[in-house]
């Protein structure tokens, strides 16, 4: 079953229909009407105009616990309250103007509406409750010589239909292009005329669901008149991490003054990540244990032959000479039997700097998870055997783990805490590099270039990127300043602005401490080396 829920005050409204409950009581009372002293007002609701099909035939009515405020002519306000049970269309609000003073010319309700001079403001409220009744949004009501009042809407209504909640989520942030929450001014009596209009700006609605929640969510919502272009619901879980959000227009809307629309909208179903063997879950991507390395005679299970994952985060090949600053490794043609740092692109010499070893890509392309057989990446194929260039992650693997692309490093960098540290090897060497974690929940991510001392425990709590140094596209057995420097590429093929050349993107580019992002160097074209760190290709 579905269930319904109505949110009360400014930001919410229950669906309004025409027609009055024939069982209110419909005689006129002897009130004498005065403009100061003791006073009776009785107060109706402007029926909505419905303008699409209602999920309930709830009216619109005055609740027992209901006021609304009374403009003296002096601009202040009294407040009036309701006098009986309410649960009418129509109802006594009763109150006192002070001696000296006399009633104005409009009351307002609710009474966080307020009126100065001639200008009303509504205050639309940035986070709503469930409720299980509920009111109308802002309204104005004119009063002249006699005791009947009539409450105009000011607010358009919509009632939005959420499918497929996940039970993991604790509230709804509803975000539009124009602003939904906040102070909105209007001129009198203008105002009844157009209503509260839309305005430009950020302010959504956040909504608290209840732990008995079904999966589909009714939302009665009171919003400023005007034209929306998106309307975006974004559910939360406890730890306040998005697990899902829909865009629930399907073509732009106009709010009418007092108009009523239905909208459905369905959210993507919620999978949990759950851990993955050999990966480790930061910022939402699952990262491989290590750097992709070629070392003749690994045998890991689904890779191709020589090929693996480095059996440590902070592994890399020739690490013994970590902290040696500067140091250049050589390696000969004949003996370079190991090696993890590759060209862009390349999968038949991942290795080599001639020319023809590394794919040249049009700006925009994105090699991730995919393998070709021409170097300008335009013919793709999926037989690993017919491979030349493309990503040698998702060729070494079998498919298993593809490069990153620039958008999930930059989640990286965006999401995770990060810390600059080292870790000591038993025969004292130490590794440096940059441990990647996930905040605590609530918290926002810390950053910290300051070298600290990380324990085997530490570096298995989060992403550890280990400084391996990096290889010129001029020399191509020589790799550079291991220790110090490390070089990770993206599989997003990108160039510099004002450059006439690609520069293949190089995302992390580890100095001393700190990290330059993105690295731009010309000098640096496809053919030079740097290192991957690989991220799994989850099941669909």
């Amino acid at each position: 079953m579905n269930k319904i829920f109505k949110f009360c005050c400014y930001a919410a409204a229950t669906m309004l229909v025409a027609g009055c409950d024939k069982s209110e009581q419909e005689y006129n009372p002897e009130i004498q009407f005065s403009k100061t002293g003791d006073i009776t007002l009785v107060a109706s609701i402007e029926n909505c105009v419905t303008k699409a099909s209602l999920v309930n035939t709830g009216e619109a009515r005055w609740k027992r616990e209901d006021a609304i405020s009374v403009i003296c002519a002096d601009g202040t306000a009294v407040t009036f309250a309701l006098d009986g049970t309410g649960e009418t269309r129509r109802a006594f609000f009763k109150g006192t103007i002070p001696t000296g003073k006399e009633i104005g010319s409009y009351a307002l309700y609710p009474l966080s509406t307020t009126l100065s001079a001639n200008t009303i403001n509504v205050e639309l409220p940035q986070e709503v409750t469930p409720s299980s009744t509920g009111n109308c949004s802002a309204m104005v009501a004119e009063i002249g010589d006699s005791y009947e009042i009539i409450f105009k809407q000011l607010m358009s209504y919509l009632t939005l239909q959420i499918d497929n909640v996940s039970s993991e989520a604790v509230k709804i942030e509803l975000m539009a292009d124009k602003r939904l929450s906040g102070t909105f001014s209007a001129l009198l009596p203008g105002v009844l005329e157009t209503g509260i209009v839309t305005q430009n700006g950020s302010g959504g609605i956040v909504v608290a669901l209840p732990e008995n929640k079904e999966s589909t969510v009714t939302l009665s919502l009171a919003v400023p008149v005007g034209e929306y272009g998106s309307l975006i619901a974004v559910e939360y879980d406890a730890k306040g991490k998005s697990i899902g959000e829909v865009e629930c227009l399907t073509a732009p809307i106009t709010a009418g003054l007092a108009g009523m629309r239905s909208i459905s909208a369905t959210l993507p179903k919620y999978a949990p990540q759950l851990p993955i063997e050999g990966t480790v879950l930061v910022a939402g991507i699952y990262w491989a244990l290590g750097n992709l390395q070629h070392v003749v005679g690994s045998t890991d299970e689904g890779f191709q032959t020589d090929w693996r994952i480095a059996p440590e985060q902070w592994e890399y090949v020739n690490c013994e000479n970590a902290r040696a600053s500067g140091t250049a490794v050589t390696f000969s043609a004949t003996s370079y039997t190991q090696y993890d740092h590759f060209n862009w692109g390349g999968i038949l010499s991942p290795y080599d700097n001639a020319a023809s070893s590394s794919a040249v890509a049009p700006v925009g392309t994105d090699i991730s998870g995919k393998m070709y057989t021409s170097q300008d990446c335009s013919i793709p194929t999926t037989d690993f055997a017919q491979a030349k260039f493309g990503d040698i992650a998702y060729w070494a693997s079998k498919g298993k783990f593809r490069m990153p692309t620039t958008a999930e490093l930059q989640k990286l960098l965006d999401e995770a805490s990060r810390q600059y540290g080292s870790y000591k090897l038993a025969e004292g060497k130490e590794i440096t590099g940059f441990l990647f974690t996930d905040p605590e929940d609530g918290e926002l991510p810390v950053r910290s270039d300051v070298e600290q001392a990380f324990t085997a425990a530490d570096i298995a709590k989060g992403l550890f990127l280990p400084k391996g140094g990096r290889r010129y596209n001029t020399q191509a057995l020589t790799v550079n300043v291991q220790g110090t420097q490390g070089t990770y590429w993206a599989s997003e093929s990108m160039t510099q602005t004002g450059a006439t050349q690609p520069c293949y993107g190089t995302v992390f580019h580890i100095l001393s401490a700190g990290i330059t992002f993105p690295y731009w160097n010309a000098a640096f074209d496809a053919k030079a080396g740097f290192m991957i760190r690989p991220v799994y290709i989850e099941e669909k």
